[in-house]
C-alpha cells in the first residue's frame, strides 16, 4: 500500500511539473529584434568607415542588425578611434612589453524619415596585448586587439540602439 502512494504521488508531482512549465512557456514570445512592430520596420543603415577600426565595429553592427539595409527605417551616424598606450616597463631599454588598446565609438540614431535624433551616445572597450620585439609582430598585436576592442564595443552600441528602439 505504500509503494501505491509514493507512485501516485510521483505522478502527481510531475503532472504539476508539466503543468507548471506549460504555463510558463505560454509567456514566452519569440520575435526578431530589429524585425516589425506593428507594421512598422525597425530596419537600421550604418554611415560608411573612414579607418580599419571603424569598419571592423560597423561590420559587426550590420551584421547584428540583420546585414546591409537599403531603404532602413534608422540611421546609425558612427565615428571610431583608437588609441594604445604603455602599460608595463620591461626589457633592456625599459621599453613598454605590454599595451592597451582603447577603442571608443561615438554615435547619433536619428530617424531616417524625420531625421529627428533618437540616442545618441558614446562607448569605449579597452583590450590589452603583449608587445614582442620584432616589429611586424608589435603591428599585428595591435591589430588584434583592435580587433578585440572593437566587437566589443560594437555590442555595446548594439544593445544601446536596441534598447532605443523597443521604447
Amino acid at each position: 500500500m505504500l509503494l501505491s502512494e509514493a507512485a501516485g504521488s510521483g505522478w502527481k508531482a510531475r503532472a504539476l511539473s508539466a503543468g507548471l512549465a506549460l504555463v510558463m512557456l505560454a509567456g514566452c514570445q519569440a520575435q526578431p529584434l530589429y524585425g516589425s512592430i506593428q507594421g512598422e520596420t525597425q530596419s537600421v543603415s550604418v554611415s560608411t568607415a573612414d579607418s580599419r577600426v571603424e569598419q571592423t565595429v560597423r561590420n559587426e553592427l550590420v551584421l547584428g542588425f540583420g546585414g546591409e539595409q537599403t531603404h532602413a527605417a534608422y540611421q546609425l551616424d558612427l565615428s571610431v578611434s583608437s588609441n594604445m598606450s604603455g602599460l608595463l616597463p620591461g626589457g633592456v631599454d625599459n621599453e613598454f612589453s605590454a599595451a592597451r588598446v582603447t577603442v571608443t565609438a561615438t554615435y547619433v540614431l536619428k530617424s531616417a524619415s524625420t531625421g529627428e535624433t533618437l540616442k545618441d551616445g558614446s562607448r569605449f572597450a579597452d583590450a590589452q596585448l603583449d608587445l614582442p620585439s620584432q616589429q611586424f609582430a608589435q603591428i599585428r598585436a595591435r591589430s588584434e586587439a583592435e580587433d578585440r576592442a572593437a566587437r566589443e564595443v560594437a555590442a555595446l552600441v548594439r544593445a544601446d540602439v536596441a534598447a532605443a528602439l523597443a521604447r
